[in-house]
């Protein structure tokens, strides 16, 4: 009689529990840092891989304890980064710089321990806000202009006083690297009315007013050409001479004079307006006034016509009359 003996086998199949998770990433501003959000429970054997989901690249991977990016796209080599100290309390966030209009879409955030995987996906959105509303003068016209804009901005003129003169409707193009420029033109600018141009895009507003012309007549001993008040205080404030002459840059309490500008202009960071002494018919011409703050411009054009003294002019007509070789002149 035999007795026959069983042997029992135990197998114990763990299976790994898997969690997923959405959020949506706060809008990201080109060109600048931006940060995907990813929480998970801490554990042992961590394996985190960041997945950019509509061309399935790998963005960033760790494991082994350290950065693993053999195969991280060349699209985002150099501008990713983790938080090294937090991931081991359960912080695999990314950090992601130098955001491009490209790297918008869903994002998968993998993490993997020895006791569960997590998958969290992140919507990333960027937006290139409206920086500077430029506005140019030429002949007979001026022209309202923006550039680097996401998504595609808008652009309205309006007067003041109103008016029911018809504006130009505005001209848009895109680079490659998907940013938008927009300008418009109006002809035949009327001369007693100021032109506001408001461009509005990646979630902000900016407005220009260029003002309309304005004279004033100055002595030579000096003279003080108005410029402006904003609601806001101002962040900046730029003079020019004949439109390309950089006078004066204020920015904050720090004030900058050209060179060929110093012996003429007296600062004050308290006005907006340019004070002027010992002129010369040299300084005769158009001041431009451009005051800024981070809602609006300002821009204001005003020709300076110096009048100049008796005693000036008569030592001009005696500095133009030279006498020939061996001519004399005769007296009075």
């Amino acid at each position: 009689m035999f007795a026959c003996g069983r042997v029992v086998f135990l197998v114990v199949v763990t299976f790994l529990r898997t969690v997923q998770a959405s959020t949506d990433a706060a809008p990201c501003v080109a060109m600048e840092t931006c940060l995907l959000p990813c929480r998970f429970s801490p554990g042992g054997d961590l394996v985190v891989h960041w997945y950019q989901e509509k061309t399935k690249h790998n963005v960033h991977s760790f494991y082994h304890d350290r950065n693993q990016l053999g195969a991280q796209d060349p699209s985002f080599r150099g501008r990713t980064a983790l938080f090294q100290d937090q991931i081991s309390r359960g912080n695999a966030s990314l950090r992601l710089t130098g955001v491009t209009i490209q790297d918008q879409g869903l994002y998968k955030c993998y993490t993997g321990t020895n006791e569960r995987t997590m998958e969290v996906f992140n919507h990333l959105q960027v937006n290139a806000p409206v920086r500077r509303v430029d506005i140019q003068q030429a002949e007979d016209s001026i022209t309202c202009s923006s550039e680097g804009i996401y998504p595609q901005p808008g652009l309205t003129w309006s007067t003041r006083p109103p008016s029911n003169r018809s504006l130009w409707s505005p001209t848009v193009q895109q680079t490659a690297q998907q940013l938008f420029s927009i300008s418009s033109s109006v002809t035949n600018p009327a001369a007693d009315l100021d032109y506001i141009c408001t461009v509005s895009g990646g979630g902000t507003k900016r407005t220009t007013t260029w003002a309309r012309p304005t004279s004033i007549n100055g002595s030579e001993s000096g003279t003080t050409i108005p410029c402006a008040s904003l609601p806001a205080p101002h962040t900046s404030l730029t003079w020019r001479f004949n439109h390309s002459h950089t006078i004066l840059k204020q920015n904050g309490s720090s004030s900058k004079v050209s060179d060929g500008w110093t012996q003429h202009v007296e600062i004050s960071t308290e006005s907006t307006d340019l004070t002027l002494k010992d002129l010369s018919s040299a300084q005769e011409g158009i001041y431009t006034c451009e005051l800024s703050n981070s809602e609006e411009t300002y821009v204001a054009n005003t020709f300076l016509r110096v009048q100049t003294s008796p005693e000036t002019r008569k030592r001009n007509r005696k500095m133009k009359w030279k006498p020939r070789v061996g001519q004399r002149r005769k007296n009075p």
